[in-house]
């Protein structure tokens, strides 16, 4: 059975797992990039180390963010054209999406070579953590392009019906930089930039393995040549822009963390924030690849008119992404002493700081999942103005607000709670805002729904 044609008629159930299973170990693989660093950082650098990690991680965010932007637009107009029985656009559509990944890293890396100092300082380092940071960031930034095609192309291949090999990449590629974190950071003594270089090392080994797709010619998109096309350009970004926003939203959640906990508690709660960030950022790329195992088909079940397939597959994602909100939620109420001693030891002043915030900040998870679903499946119809405004809210609007409110009346508690609180607000506007949302939220596979094209 052709690819497209699977996705069209298999059973829907069979066809989202087969999607989820190498999207959710991708996105994971993705998360490693982080959690690897931290680990060896604070077992290495101590808090300080943490601190100073916790400050970059922001500019990470913008990568994966930017690889998104061209990779999920990209592949959600690709998947669409297809279902719509347009094969003229999509080499070309795929082409543009890694030209614009290209053309966006070259200029990221001018901004390091020319204003990496002011950016260090625009993130939050003190003098304390201010060499630590610049020394990671620096490595970091000097590798824009490699991260962002990088994002970029593992959702190409997932979408080309190639979803377990983009998993084996990202996979690969982060523990190559777990391995490479030890190395260089405890036996070759390189502190943070050792860190910074296991993490750029990464995702090289990650395109070396995508490759192999279109070396062995098992690919059915291709680069051709393009002539300049202002509406497909702002197609792609349209379509891919939510995802973008997310991500940057999680760099702007902590970045606005980090300096409210700052005038709180000073460089030791920076350092617990730091633990649960990135715990947070593993649960959130696990949520967001549930979300990514359904955009390949709803795109082309979308394109082609079939609207009963795509509202089984977003709510099979639903469930999913809620049962693991449980999960989650569960674990950071029962062991949070055990995920602290992950990346830290015999610091009893952080460890009873970040048990305090982690039951607390996880109830975040019982509905993030839910949103971060809901704004990838409003994406993959191509709603981009529904996705952006609800992403708007959940990573920026609703953030900054409550970040004002919440900690003046409970001190870090009301850190904590601040993101809890986001979710709730953000799934019940969205739900009372939009139909397509409560249409979703709603449908059940057996009793199904009134239907409509949007």
């Amino acid at each position: 059975m052709p690819k497209d044609m699977g996705l069209l008629e298999k059973d829907i159930r069979q066809t989202f797992i087969e999607f989820l299973i190498p999207s959710v170990g991708g996105m994971m693989g993705t998360s490693l990039y982080i959690l690897g660093d931290t680990m060896m950082v604070g077992r290495g650098l101590g808090s300080q180390g943490l601190a100073a990690l916790n400050i970059s991680i922001p500019t990470i965010n913008v990568l994966y963010g930017l690889g998104l932007l061209f990779g999920i637009g990209g592949a959600t107009a690709l998947s669409i054209s297809r279902g719509q029985n347009r094969p003229d656009l999509v080499d070309s559509i795929f082409t543009r999406s890694i030209l614009m990944s290209l053309i966006v890293g070259v200029i990221l890396t001018l901004v390091r070579v020319f204003f990496l100092d002011e950016l260090v300082l625009f993130l939050g380092a003190s003098k304390a953590t201010f060499q630590m940071s610049k020394d990671y960031l620096g490595i970091l930034m000097s590798f824009s392009m490699v991260f962002i095609l990088n994002h970029t192309l593992t959702v190409m291949v997932r979408n080309d019906g190639a979803p377990k090999l983009a998993m084996w990449g990202m996979l690969s590629g982060n523990i190559t930089n777990i391995i490479l974190d030890y190395i260089f950071i405890f036996i070759f003594n390189w502190g943070m930039w050792g860190a910074g270089f296991a993490t750029a090392i990464s995702p090289m080994i990650s395109l070396a393995i995508l490759s192999s797709h279109f070396i062995r010619k098992k690919n059915q998109v291709k680069l051709v040549r393009i002539k300049p096309h202002l509406q497909e350009a702002v197609r792609i970004v349209s379509n891919g822009v939510s995802s973008f926003i997310t991500e940057l939203s999680a760099g702007i959640v902590i970045f606005a963390f980090n300096l409210s906990i700052l005038n709180i508690t000073g460089d030791i709660g920076v350092s617990a924030y730091s633990i649960i960030a990135n715990l947070s950022l593993i649960c959130a790329a696990i949520f967001t690849g549930v979300g990514q195992a359904i955009q390949p088909i709803v795109s082309i079940n979308f394109g082609a008119g079939k609207m009963e397939r795509v509202y089984e597959s977003v709510k099979l994602a639903i469930y999913c992404a809620f049962g693991l909100g449980v999960l989650f939620y569960g674990a950071g109420l029962v062991f949070p002493e055990f995920l602290v001693s992950i990346f830290s030891k015999d610091n009893s002043a952080l460890m009873a700081i970040t048990v305090r915030g982690i039951k607390l900040y996880f109830a975040s998870f019982l509905l993030m999942g839910v949103n971060i679903v809901m704004v990838l499946y409003l994406q993959s119809k191509e709603l981009a103005g529904m996705a952006m405004v609800i992403s708007l809210l959940r990573g920026f609007f609703l953030i900054i607000i409550i970040l004002m409110i919440l900690p003046r009346i409970l001190g870090l508690d009301g850190v904590w709670l601040t993101l809890p609180l986001v979710e709730l607000i953000t799934l019940a506007v969205s739900a009372g805002l939009y139909r397509v949302c409560r249409d979703a939220l709603i449908y059940r596979p057996q009793g199904g729904l009134l239907l409509r094209s949007r």
